[in-house]
């Protein structure tokens, strides 16, 4: 699992995961990933585009990532979710916690709304 975070000025911060969000994969980048959502200004747009496999921990790093950016008053939006995936978070309903949308666009366009 690798993270790499995209935090252009007037733009909202991207972290782009790729790999698998497991047990080992979610060690990697957890203590990462929660500082870039703390730290995040406005909004926070997580890529998953290149995320194979979510497990549990990796499940809970992103409803507490989720959680650290609301507290500090950010949005932030999952985008690009693999059909595997896709139908994990649909069986959790993470979108009731998380917004989770197809592309970019619609994740620009729901922190837009």
């Amino acid at each position: 699992m690798e993270m790499v975070v995209v935090d252009a000025a007037g733009a909202p911060k991207r972290l782009v995961l790729t790999g698998r969000l497991d047990a080992a994969g979610t060690e990697k980048v957890e203590v990462a990933f929660s500082a870039q959502m703390r730290a995040a200004r406005d909004s926070a747009l997580v890529d998953m585009t290149g995320v194979t496999f979510v497990g549990s921990l990796g499940i809970r790093m992103l409803i507490s990532g989720a959680r650290l950016a609301d507290r500090g008053g950010c949005k932030a939006v999952i985008f690009g979710v693999q059909p595997a995936v896709a139908e994990v978070f649909r069986t959790i309903a993470l979108d009731d916690l998380i917004p989770v949308v197809p592309d970019e666009a619609a994740a620009l366009a729901h922190l837009a709304a």
